[in-house]
This record gives C-alpha cells, structure tokens and sequence, in this order.
C-alpha cells in the first residue's frame, strides 16, 4: 500500500480524441486504483481529469489562493488523516505542493529546496558556488542598478521574471533606452537581469531516483527558441540527439548541475546553451517537460516520464528504461497568426506527405485558437510529431514541416 496520496491538478483532459495533451499525466494512468489512495484537489479545468469514480475529489476556485486551499486541506486532514505523499505535475503548483509539506510534516521537496528550481536567481546563485557555467545575472532592483549591470554584462541582455515558466515575460534588450523604458513601464522587482549567451540551446529531461541517481536521460537540440516562440511567433521544436559525444557531454553537466542543486526523486528539465566552447547553465525545472517532449519520448523510447516520476515518489520497485540511444525523434508547434483570436480558415494536414510524421494536431476550418500564456501543449496553428529515422532525417524533417506548413485564418472579434 502506497499510502495516502494527496494529488494537486489543474491539467484538464479532453474529450477530442485528437489531442494527446496531458494523457500520460491521466490519474489512471499513473496511480493505481488497487493500491493508491488518491485525494484530489483540482480547479475547474483539472476536474476533467479526474476519475469519474473517485471519491475524494475537492475543487477549489483559485489555485493561486493559497490561503483557501490551506483552509480546506485543514478540514480535509481532520476529517480523513495525514497525507504521505504530496504530487503536483504543473509547475505552477510546485510552490504549493513544497508548502502543503511543510504545513502537514509530509516528505518531499519543501520550500527552500523548491525554490531552487522555481527561483532562477537562486538556482544561479547555487550553480555559481559550485563552480559551474551560469550566465552573469542580477536581481533587478533599483534603476540605475538594473543599467550599471547591462552595462557590464554588454547588450544585448535578458530580462526575466525570477519565477515563471515557457518564457512568459522575458524580454530581450538590446539597448541603455531600451532598458529604461522597461523600467518606466513597469515595477521589474520580481525580475532578474543576465547576460546574453550567444550559443544553441538544448535541453536534458529524465528522471532521478531517490539517491539522485539518473533513471532515464535524454538529450534534445531545439530549433529555433522559447523565446523565439513567444516574441516573434517563430516555430517551437526540438529534435533527440544520438550523437555519443554530444549526449555524454551534456548529460555530464546537466547530472552535475542536479547534483549540486541537490535533486533527487524527481523528474526534471534543464536547458543550457552550448557556445562551442563551453556549455552554460540556462534553467531547470524539477518536473517533467513541457510541450511535446514527452509524448515523443514516450512514443519512441517508451518511457512515460509521469509514472517513471511517481513510481519513484511513491518507493515502487522501478527497472532502469532499456531505451535505445540511436533512436531519434523530434516535435514541431506552429503557432497561430497573430494577434489572437484568429478562426481558422484553412489548414491542411503534413500526415504522409512529410517522412516521419506520425501524429499531428491541425486546427479544423471554423476553429478559433485564443491566447493560453505559459501553454505549448494546446491547440496551436499546428502540432507534429515524429519518429523513425536518425537524427540528420528528423533534423531534415522539422525543417522541411517547418517551412512547408501553410494555414490561413481571419481575426474575431
């Protein structure tokens, strides 16, 4: 018997069968209903995702109030006992599981260990004294402050909120004037300021068991950037690297960067910039990747990320993933035209006609696709999948999708 299972979720799971978002995520396929008693707490959009049988089930209005969310946990204790294991997927709920731990004596990752991977100042901060590759960086605080460091970083530089997620409200900068105008234009208290890292950027995803030991690692180059994706409406993707060299080279650090931030049981996403020269620390996240990397991870190594994680969480007897180093696969999300709503007019599907698409998620003429912040895995101006050959024909592929991919659509008022 696992225990009492506390299981925070504002994921919601849909009815069109096209869309795979958040199926490997699903209750039933993570918990087991023989052994597993699962408390839920969900806001309106992750009760879809609940088990229609389930009986301990509590939705609240606002996640973000936490202090009603604490008041109904109190009552929820009193009336059904302590929880022993605390899960929250999003990471926007990573806070909260940490301080619904520390409230009700639970084990797992608190505050301060969570702030390691929802701070980015403090997780630079952490990887600086250990004497690893981070990007000069500053938490903003005064103006003059915030242009004495753009100064000495050199433009141009990033600014971004210490806490956040899908590169929501990072700015590149790329000159003094440009600067102060940010600073007038809005209070960059809870903002940090870094250098600008010329370089590719990739990111490692796996899972680490209780010891901090990797379970599963897996390395992917992305084409084009996040924040490409949320500025300039650049395509999002990235595709498995299989090359030995470059796998060892950035696992390594990505294992050394968890070490010293002191992960262990947990799944985890780090992105870092290869110059080179060197590899430099970009951002981690202790949860599972977001948009379409672990679909593809599931589909070609067969490693679903979200039970890997909760087997672990929950001390279950877990194998090592026998997954193939030389099998590559690759994503690709167009987004919508902008600016948003815009109602589909025409879209037309790559399925057979681009080489190792297998999956897509084309908007239907009539479709209206809105602004989801934060979200890569909704429905976009286009979602693709791939698998079944090497790296340079998936490279190949997500290139040719890229430019090939055409929808028309009109705005709505």
């Amino acid at each position: 018997m696992s225990g009492a299972i506390l299981f925070l979720n504002r994921w919601p799971l849909y009815e069109d069968e096209r869309r795979w978002e958040n199926r490997l995520a699903a209750p039933e396929v993570v918990f087991s209903a023989e052994t597993d008693r699962v408390t839920y707490v969900c806001d309106e959009g992750g009760r879809s995702a609940v088990p229609a049988d389930a009986e301990r089930v509590h939705v609240v209005t606002d996640f973000d109030d936490v202090d009603g969310v604490l008041e109904l946990l109190d009552t929820v204790v009193r009336e059904q006992g302590p929880f022993d294991h605390v899960i929250a997927f999003s990471e926007m709920l990573l806070d909260l599981a940490a301080t619904v731990r520390e409230r009700y004596g639970v084990p797992g990752a608190d505050r301060e260990q969570t702030s390691r991977f929802r701070d980015k100042a403090v997780m630079k901060e952490v990887l600086s004294r250990a004497g690893l590759r981070v990007p000069r960086w500053a938490s903003c605080r005064t103006e003059e402050q915030i242009v004495e460091a753009a100064e000495e970083f050199g433009y141009p530089v990033i600014v971004k909120p210490v806490r956040g997620a899908s590169s929501q409200g990072v700015r590149e900068i790329g000159s003094a004037e440009e600067l102060r105008a940010l600073c007038a234009e809005r209070s960059l208290r809870d903002f940090e300021i870094e250098e600008f890292v010329r370089g590719e950027i990739l990111h490692v995803d796996g899972v680490l068991d209780a010891a901090g030991v990797p379970l599963f690692l897996c390395t992917s180059r992305y084409v084009s950037s996040c924040l490409d994706f949320e500025i300039s409406g650049e395509p999002l993707g990235s595709v498995f690297q299989t090359d030995p060299a470059v796998r060892a080279r950035c696992e390594d650090f990505a294992v050394r960067c968890l070490s010293a931030l002191g992960l262990r049981g947990s799944a985890f996403h780090l992105e870092l910039f290869d110059t080179g020269d060197e590899l430099v620390f970009l951002e981690v996240g202790a949860r599972v990747p977001g948009a379409d990397v672990p679909y593809v991870i599931h589909d070609v190594h067969g490693v679903n990320l979200f039970r890997l994680w909760v087997d672990v969480l929950l001390g279950r007897a877990v194998e090592t993933p026998a997954a193939d180093p030389e099998e590559s696969g690759g994503w690709l999300i167009v987004p919508g035209p902008r600016p948003l709503p815009q109602k589909i007019t025409q879209a037309v599907s790559l399925l057979g006609d681009i080489p190792y698409v297998y999956r897509e998620l084309v908007p239907r003429p009539g479709e209206v696709l809105v602004s989801r912040p934060g979200s890569y895995a909704t429905l976009q101006g286009g979602r693709f999948l791939f698998r079944g050959g090497t790296q340079e024909q998936i490279e190949r592929a997500v290139r040719q999708a890229r430019a090939q991919y055409r929808l028309t659509a009109e705005p709505v008022a």
